[in-house]
């Protein structure tokens, strides 16, 4: 795809906490890329577009923003359920797409998106997931898969909410609400895929407050995933990664790190400093230099579908007493 302008154009699909954010870095802080367009159900969205953001397209569906051939990409970032059919009317319409996870919540949408995508090889799909475009991530991975912490034997991952926080109404469950971005974090860390999983949280829903997973990757070693909606320690992600010589540990976000060394087996943040701004720009900005420089993003069609397997299995093996195995 030839990019129209000499500054990408770009419109927003969905709304809420994230598109406020994503609005305001577009419109005040993001070099090379303008927001022109926005596509909402909510009338306070699209109020508010007109009235702070200066919007010049507002939309109440997607499809009407199909059309639009003043943009070259469209950022989603609405409800989750919704993202398979935006990607692929988005592919079709000719834009690039940065999309929030889901991708897809069945494995027959995402192998549909994987083969819209596919049949467009000059437009760019490329995920929300900040670990695999910040360079302390980058970091840390590179030290695992050169040896740097001997033979690897387990990854450990906890993500905290807000003892405050609420349940929305139309409840995505605790795996797609909190650990999304942290199945793919392991899989890209590690270099390889889950391949089982069991919970000890057993549930007739989804929609629990906490829930404990213990997984295989292909190579024989464990990873784990506890998710707590009401938490007493900080919010965030922390991740340990065991190896036979040493041990690495941070909380998330790293990115807001202003450096992180690997000392004695323990990565030390300078700063616990938590600011989604600098987490969304730097996936704003690498979004923009895929297009630009028409390279391929971090994460493949391949990333999808294996994303979309382990997180059903998650799910599946809350209501069940043993583990889950994963197509690989």
């Amino acid at each position: 795809m030839i990019i129209r302008h000499e500054k990408v154009k770009a419109g927003i699909i969905g709304w809420g906490e994230n598109t406020l954010l994503l609005a305001d870095l577009l419109t005040r802080y993001a070099k090379n890329i303008d927001l022109v367009a926005i596509s909402t159900s909510y009338d306070a969205g699209r109020d508010y577009a007109i009235r702070h953001l200066g919007i010049k397209h507002i939309f109440k569906h997607h499809s009407q923003m199909m059309d639009l051939h003043e943009i070259d990409a469209v950022i989603i970032a609405g409800p989750g359920h919704e993202h398979s059919e935006q990607i692929a009317d988005s592919f079709k319409a000719g834009y690039h797409v940065l999309y929030d996870l889901p991708a897809a919540i069945e494995i027959s949408s995402a192998i549909r998106i994987v083969d819209t995508i596919e049949y467009y090889p000059s437009q760019i799909a490329m995920g929300a997931l900040p670990h695999r475009y910040d360079s302390k991530y980058i970091k840390v991975r590179e030290k695992i898969q050169e040896g740097g912490i001997g033979d690897l034997i387990a990854v450990e991952v906890s993500v905290n909410q807000s003892r405050d926080s609420k349940t929305v109404k139309a409840d995505p469950g605790i795996v797609r609400d909190m650990l999304l971005k942290e199945i793919d974090l392991v899989r890209w860390l590690t270099g390889q895929e889950i391949v089982s999983v069991n919970s000890n949280s057993v549930s007739d829903s989804l929609n629990m407050r906490y829930a404990h997973f213990a997984g295989s990757l292909e190579n024989g070693q464990s990873c784990s995933f506890t998710a707590n909606r009401q938490s007493h320690q900080p919010i965030g992600t922390s991740v340990k990664i065991i190896g036979s010589e040493a041990e690495i540990y941070f909380r998330a976000p790293i990115e807001t790190y202003e450096y992180a060394e690997i000392s004695r087996g323990q990565l030390t943040p300078t700063s616990l400093d938590h600011d989604n701004r600098k987490q969304y720009l730097d996936i704003l900005n690498a979004f923009l230099y895929t297009i630009q420089e028409k390279v391929k993003p971090s994460d493949t069609v391949n990333d999808i579908l294996s994303n979309t397997r382990t997180t059903l299995a998650f799910e599946k093996c809350l209501g069940l007493y043993g583990p889950v195995g994963i197509e690989l």
